[in-house]
C-alpha cells in the first residue's frame, strides 16, 4: 500500500517534544481539472510526476509537499461544504492519487470552502497557510493548464508553470513528466529558467532585448527574425518590457541541456526523428527539445544530412537582410560585362541536360557522362580542363577542374564550384534527377564560366564540379587535401553553389553561409545582392555539409550560396526533385550576384586571412 507523505515524514524524522513532524520548506501546488485529470480520467504522466515529487528528499525527510487547489462546486449553505468536499475526495480515490495529498484537510483547498475562485489571492493564501502558516508564496510552485491563472499567481509572488492542457496548442511545459526537472530545480532552491521565443521583433526591439539580456545575466540566440531568450520568469518579464511583446511571446520551460540547434538538408532530421519537439522552425535551421543522450541521433538513416549541437548562447545562427530597391545604374557597367552574357536560355538548356538524366550518382555511368559533357562545354569556351579521380566508398568518382589564367602578376585565384552528383536516399539505383540538388548549381558554374570566357582578368579563374559530395564531401575534401601551402594562399575566395533554384520563402531569398574567415566575402556578396538584385539575404557563420566546408576547415574564405531557408525543400534526395519545381528567376538572381562578385574579385584584392599566409611564404 502507498505510504502518505506524512507517514514517510514521521518515519524519517526524529521526535522532539512529542512532535515528530517538521514542515517541508517547499510546496508544489497542483490544479486538478485538465491538469492532473480530465473527465474523471488521470492524464498520462500524472502518476509519474506525483511520485517524482513525493520521492524527493532533503536531510532524510520529504523535500517538498504536494497540494491541490481547485475551483469546485460552491455551497448554497455552510452545511453543504462537507458534502461537496467528500465528492471531491471520492474523485481523488477514483483517480488513485488520494494518498499523495493526505492529510486532505491540510493539503486540499477548494473554492467551496474559501468562497472565491482562482486566481483570487485568498484561495492561494488559504492553500499555503493550511499546509504551514510560515510558508511564503515564493516557497510555492503552482501548476495549471490555465495561462491566466499562471500570470496571476506570478503576480502574487508564486512560481507558476503553464502545463499544456487537453486540446491546447501550446504550453510552457508539454507533458506532466516534463515537469519533473522543473520541480526538482524548484525544490533545490533554483530559479526556474524560461525559454522565451519571440517571432519577428523589429530591429530596435531585438537590440533592446539582447542588451537587457546581457545586463541581466540572461542569454539569447537569434535565427533570422526569431529571437530565443533564456531567463528566469521574473527577469523575462523585465527583459521583454512591453506588454504587447510579452503577450505575444511563447514561454517554455525546457532544461538548458535539452535545447539544441539542428542544421539539416531538406527535412531529413525531422523525417528521422518525427517525435522530437521543434521549438523554432526555419527550414534549414531548427531549435529542438531533445534528450542529449538520445542514441538514435547518430543512427538515423539520414544522419549524415544533419548536424545537432547545443543551443549557442548570445549568437546569431543566421541573419536576415531585406531586399533593397535595385540601383538604376546597370550593374554590368561596373564590371565591364554585357547584360546578355548571363544567358537565361543557356542556363535552362544546361540545367535540362543534367536534370533529365535518370541519375548522376557519383559512381554511375551517367555521372561520368555528365562530367565529360561539362568538360567539353568548358573546353569549347577556352578553359583548360583536367580530371581528378576521387576514391569514394570502395569505388571512384571524378572532379572536373577548369582554369582560365589571369594576366596580372602575383595572381590570386577565385574559385567557383558546385557538386555535379545527385542522390536518392532510397539507394544508388533509384531515380535521382537532382534538378535543384544540384543541377542548378552545376549549370550555374557553366553560366558564370560562359559569361567570363571572353574577358581575361587580372587574377586566375578556376571552375570546379565536384563528385562524391552526397556521400560525404569526398570530391572537395580530395581537392583541398592536394593543395600545397602556396596554392592555398593564392585562393582569395570560393563561391560554392548548392541548390539555388527552389523558392522556399515569400520573397526571392539567398542564404550566404560561411564562417568568420568568410566574413569579408559574405559582406561583398551582401552589398552586391542589395545593390543589384531583388534578393533578400540571409547570412550564417555556421557552415554545414556542402563543398565550402573543406575550404573553411583549412582557413580559406569560402561561402555557400543556397536558396533561402524559411521553409525547407523536402523534394531533394528524392525522385521528386525535378525541373518543373524550380524557379528560374530566383536562380538567375543568385547567379547575377555571384557573377558580379567573381568579376570584381578577378580584378581586385579581397582582404582575407590568406593574404598574411602569402606574405609569410614570400
Amino acid at each position: 500500500m502507498m505510504k502518505t507523505q506524512r507517514e514517510e515524514a514521521d518515519r524519517d524524522s526524529s521526535c522532539v517534544g512529542g512532535q515528530n513532524w517538521e514542515p517541508a520548506v517547499k510546496l508544489v501546488l497542483f490544479d486538478l481539472g485538465n491538469t492532473l485529470e480530465s473527465n474523471g480520467v488521470l492524464l498520462p504522466g500524472a502518476m509519474e510526476a506525483l511520485e517524482a515529487v513525493a520521492s524527493l528528499r532533503a536531510g532524510g525527510r520529504p523535500a517538498a509537499l504536494l497540494g491541490l487547489v481547485s475551483d469546485f462546486e460552491m455551497p448554497r449553505q455552510p452545511s453543504d461544504v462537507p458534502i461537496i468536499q467528500q465528492r471531491y475526495y471520492e474523485l481523488l480515490d477514483d483517480l488513485g492519487i488520494r494518498p499523495f495529498f493526505e492529510p486532505l484537510a491540510e493539503r486540499v483547498t477548494l473554492s467551496t470552502e474559501v468562497g472565491v475562485f482562482k486566481p483570487d489571492e485568498a484561495i492561494f493564501r488559504a492553500a499555503t497557510s493550511k499546509v504551514d502558516p510560515t510558508l511564503e508564496f515564493d516557497d510555492v510552485l503552482f501548476v495549471t493548464e490555465n495561462p491566466s491563472h499562471v500570470l496571476a499567481a506570478r503576480s502574487l509572488g508564486l512560481s507558476a508553470v503553464h502545463l499544456r492542457g487537453p486540446g491546447q496548442p501550446l504550453g510552457e511545459v508539454e507533458t506532466l513528466p516534463d515537469l519533473v526537472p522543473l520541480m526538482q530545480a524548484f525544490v533545490q532552491g533554483e530559479e526556474l529558467v524560461q525559454t522565451v521565443v519571440l517571432d519577428a521583433p523589429d530591429a530596435n526591439s531585438t537590440a533592446m532585448i539582447t542588451n537587457r539580456s546581457a545586463a541581466m545575466d540572461a542569454t539569447w540566440t537569434r535565427l533570422g527574425d526569431v529571437l530565443v531568450v533564456r531567463a528566469t520568469a521574473t527577469l523575462a518579464g523585465q527583459i521583454l518590457a512591453h506588454r504587447e511583446m510579452a503577450d505575444s511571446a511563447r514561454r517554455l520551460f525546457i532544461p538548458k541541456q535539452r535545447l539544441h540547434v539542428v542544421t539539416q538538408i531538406a527535412r531529413l532530421f525531422q523525417e528521422d526523428h518525427p517525435d522530437v519537439r521543434v521549438v523554432v522552425d526555419k527550414g534549414r535551421y531548427l531549435v529542438v527539445d531533445l534528450d542529449p543522450g538520445m542514441p538514435s541521433l547518430v543512427d538515423g538513416p539520414h544522419a549524415s544530412c544533419y548536424a545537432v549541437r547545443p543551443l549557442p548562447p548570445d549568437t546569431v545562427v543566421f541573419d536576415h537582410r531585406a531586399a533593397r530597391p535595385r540601383h538604376t545604374t546597370a550593374p554590368v557597367e561596373e564590371v565591364g560585362l554585357l547584360a546578355g552574357e548571363l544567358s537565361r536560355m543557356a542556363f535552362e538548356e544546361d540545367l535540362g541536360t543534367l536534370a533529365r538524366l535518370p541519375t548522376r550518382h557519383s559512381t554511375s555511368a551517367q555521372f561520368l557522362g555528365a562530367l565529360d559533357w561539362a568538360s567539353d562545354r568548358l573546353t569549347d569556351l577556352g578553359y583548360a580542363t583536367h580530371i581528378q579521380t576521387v576514391a569514394v566508398h570502395g569505388g571512384t568518382t571524378r572532379n572536373l577542374i577548369a582554369d582560365r589564367p589571369g594576366e596580372g602578376t602575383d595572381r590570386n585565384v577565385v574559385l567557383v564550384s558546385a557538386h555535379l552528383d545527385s542522390v536518392n536516399t532510397r539507394g544508388a539505383a533509384a531515380a535521382a534527377p537532382g534538378a535543384d540538388d544540384n543541377a542548378s548549381g552545376s549549370a550555374g558554374v557553366l553560366a558564370i564560366g560562359q559569361a567570363l570566357a571572353d574577358r581575361t582578368r587580372r587574377h586566375d579563374l578556376r571552375l570546379i564540379l565536384f563528385g562524391g559530395e552526397e556521400q560525404g564531401l569526398f570530391g572537395s575534401r580530395h581537392y583541398v587535401s592536394g593543395l600545397d601551402a602556396a596554392e592555398r594562399a593564392r585562393i582569395s575566395a570560393v563561391v560554392n553553389m548548392d541548390m539555388i533554384a527552389c523558392r522556399n520563402t515569400g520573397n526571392s531569398t539567398v542564404l550566404l553561409e560561411g564562417a568568420s574567415v568568410s566574413q569579408a566575402v559574405i559582406e561583398k556578396l551582401v552589398g552586391i545582392a542589395q545593390a543589384h538584385t531583388s534578393l533578400a539575404v540571409q547570412t550564417s557563420l555556421e557552415p554545414f555539409n556542402s563543398d565550402h566546408v573543406p575550404f573553411i576547415d583549412l582557413g580559406i574564405p569560402a561561402v555557400l550560396t543556397i536558396e533561402g531557408t524559411d521553409s525547407a525543400n523536402d523534394r531533394v534526395h528524392t525522385e521528386r526533385d525535378t525541373l518543373d519545381t524550380l524557379d528560374i528567376d530566383l536562380a538567375l538572381e543568385i547567379l547575377r550576384m555571384n557573377l558580379l562578385f567573381v568579376a570584381q574579385a578577378l580584378d581586385s584584392d579581397i582582404h582575407s586571412p590568406t593574404d598574411q599566409l602569402k606574405e609569410n611564404l614570400r
